[in-house]
């Protein structure tokens, strides 16, 4: 295919007026071994026509003209030839397969569909089916719900051949966008039998200071010869460049990294690549390094992979050292289908790919690799307008900004594949609050509130006299709130713009709790007598856990509290010690030094004193009351005499020391 770096193929000295059917069969069965596409679709047209439909060969040519038509991405093609092999009756069901994969392509999604349940009815043990269903529902729902980018044609530098895999390079001084294509004026002037086009070349076009393209031109004699270059990558330096060239001879092909480096305003001669543990007979394509220079990922069909090709890397101490053994980049990237196109952008390291393995609208899409809350990866798509039910791929963006290009052979192009921009509105987004007492949610003035981002954010701001604040953030970062002051103890809240495509406001009141009063610890429950946790304490003691990891310098006695009535089989006083010492177990359990901890069960002995939230939540109960037994059986109703053992029956914290060190 086009996308392996062209198709990757040898090209053809054939002449069909020479022989007769039977040979002209077995010279396009040749062609399709050799990856030879378009050239084994014009042979086998060739005798199609002339052969009887009751000939089972007849729907077998049939299949291969589609099969053809489907790796080249003409999926117009390949489902009508596809579906007359069908009518045909083409006996192998993978037929059903591919038409659904072209029909997906085709954005005709409900027939798609039933083309995959037949292929599955009959091969059951093929995940490619269900995963063809899920794709077509996910891709008919992104179609209707495009994402904020837009997307328009680079209209000059394209032409009407192949123009693809860009690579957007800044030097501090001019703005290059390097690109393959095949345009006439390429070098190599032979017929590439997989696309029917020459042999691309790698050229470069200059953006000037009113974001308009200079005429592209070929970047190097010494980078393009009669064999085919394509995928470049320059170092952040501008020193060295990587690029992929494939050499064809009559026999055999062999697609390879290349390595060249700058002299002067050129580059010198180039030289394969020596990577360790390399196969001859395996392609090497579509490099891309990293802003170091000291990670190069490529694509690569060699052993070891999970299917067609694969994302590897290599890695390098310095930039003058030879390349460590390639390592496959693992099964979170890569699938039993091809992932090309590796790109990484250098500002913040995210990784970029194109894949027909995955989850996706049509051909290739493109992917980026994201980072969950605990840190392990995940792939994402990045769903429509940049990806289409067509072939997407070879993204590069512009520095630190939501812009850049990436190639599409979706219709409505120019050529065959085209070049396109993309960019996004800025999007706005900001926090604010106030830092309030957790007990009172009276405003606390003059606390510290810091913001932590994942982008490398770290502001300080103060609360104002009625404890607000205030922030504005970045688009794709994760951010944490620090509120600070004396007497208190320090608050943390999350918020995230990562995967935000909308302007969003975050409303964040930040709760502080003051040190010499005692806290409680909601929701932790016990069954009647019992002392071990429920399952449904753990989000509050998870909390409670939180703070301690928050306020590293603390020390606190963890206390729980009984109604005044007495157990049928141990005292209140026994039975609130058990407990207290199960939290302060959980606590050690997740890593809190038990030094910092102190279980003390106080029975009834301390009733609770009705604070402004319970007062807030019961309109007999106001603030001050003190729940004795005396107070509780003056209540009028049985109902209220409950809800106040509810209340007296708690767990709470309080701080003991604020100078700990392990």
């Amino acid at each position: 295919m086009k996308h392996i770096i062209a198709y990757i193929g040898i090209f053809c000295f054939f002449s069909l007026t020479v022989f007769g059917q039977k040979n002209v069969i077995k010279q396009a069965d040749n062609a399709l071994k050799a990856n030879e596409y378009t050239f084994a679709i014009n042979s086998y047209k060739s005798v199609f026509s002339q052969i009887e439909n009751e000939d089972p060969q007849k729907a077998t040519i049939a299949y291969k003209i589609g099969w053809c038509y489907h790796h080249i991405s003409q999926p117009l093609h390949a489902q009508l030839w596809l579906e007359k092999a069908i009518e045909l009756r083409y006996e192998d069901p993978i037929v059903y397969f591919y038409c659904a994969e072209a029909m997906r392509m085709n954005k005709n999604f409900d027939k798609a569909i039933q083309y995959y349940d037949k292929y599955n009815s009959i091969v059951r043990n093929d995940k490619r089916a269900s995963k063809g269903v899920e794709s077509c529902l996910t891709a008919r729902k992104w179609l209707q719900e495009p994402t904020n980018y837009t997307v328009t044609n680079l209209a000059f530098i394209n032409s009407e051949f192949s123009d693809y895999a860009p690579f957007f390079d800044y030097n501090g001084k001019s703005k290059t966008l390097y690109f393959s294509s095949s345009r006439n004026n390429a070098t190599g002037d032979k017929i590439h039998g997989g696309s029917g086009q020459s042999f691309s070349d790698i050229y470069s076009s200059n953006e000037d200071a009113k974001g308009f393209w200079t005429t592209p031109v070929s970047i190097s004699e010494q980078i393009n010869t009669e064999s085919e270059e394509g995928a470049a990558s320059i170092t952040k330096d501008g020193k060295q460049l990587f690029f992929t060239r494939c050499e064809y001879g009559n026999k055999d092909f062999q697609c390879k990294i290349q390595s060249a480096s700058k002299i002067g305003s050129s580059w010198d001669e180039p030289a394969e690549l020596q990577l360790p543990d390399s196969k001859d007979t395996c392609d090497y394509v579509h490099p891309c390094v990293s802003a170091d220079g000291l990670t190069l990922y490529f694509s690569s069909n060699r052993a070891g992979g999970y299917g067609g090709y694969d994302i590897w890397f290599c890695k390098r101490e310095h930039t003058n050292d030879k390349w460590g053994k390639p390592q496959n980049a693992g099964d979170v990237i890569n699938t039993d289908g091809d992932e090309l196109y590796p790109y990484i952008r250098q500002y913040d390291n995210t990784f970029y790919f194109a894949s027909n393995g995955h989850i996706g609208m049509g051909g290739l899409d493109i992917y980026r690799v994201n980072l969950d809350e605990k840190g392990k990866q995940y792939v994402l798509n990045l769903k429509n307008p940049i990806n289409s039910p067509s072939d997407d791929f070879g993204i590069t963006f512009k520095d630190s900004v939501e812009e850049g290009f990436f190639s599409s052979n979706r219709p409505g192009g120019k050529g065959y594949d085209d070049i396109y921009h993309f960019s996004i509105a800025k999007l706005h987004f900001s926090v604010k609050g106030q830092v309030l007492s957790e007990i009172t949610e009276t405003p606390i003035a003059n606390a510290t509130v810091s913001l932590i981002g994942s982008d490398g954010t770290s502001i300080e701001v103060t609360s104002d006299a009625n404890g607000y604040y205030e922030f504005t953030l970045n688009p794709q970062a994760n951010y944490v709130l620090l509120a600070m002051h004396e007497g208190y103890l320090n608050s943390k809240y999350k918020v995230s713009t990562y995967g935000r495509t909308e302007d969003k406001h975050f409303d964040a009141n930040l709760y502080m709790t003051q040190l010499n009063i005692p806290i409680e610890v909601p929701n932790v429950m016990y069954d009647v007598n019992l002392w071990n946790l429920r399952p449904e304490s753990i989000v509050s003691l998870n909390k409670l856990y939180e703070t301690l990891e928050d306020n590293p310098n603390i020390t606190i006695e963890l206390s729980s509290h009984t109604d005044y009535r007495v157990g049928p089989k141990m005292s209140n006083e026994q039975l609130s010690q058990l407990r207290a010492q199960s939290v302060v177990d959980f606590l050690i359990n997740k890593g809190i030094d038990k030094n910092r901890l102190v279980a003390k069960g106080y029975g009834a002995t301390v009733p609770k004193t009705v604070d402004q939230k319970y007062a807030d939540q019961y309109e007999f109960l106001h603030v001050g009351d003190k729940l004795t037994p005396e107070f509780i059986q003056h209540l009028s109703s049985k109902e209220q005499q409950d809800i106040c053992h509810q209340i007296n029956r708690r767990t709470e914290f309080k701080v003991t020391s604020t100078n700990y060190k392990k």
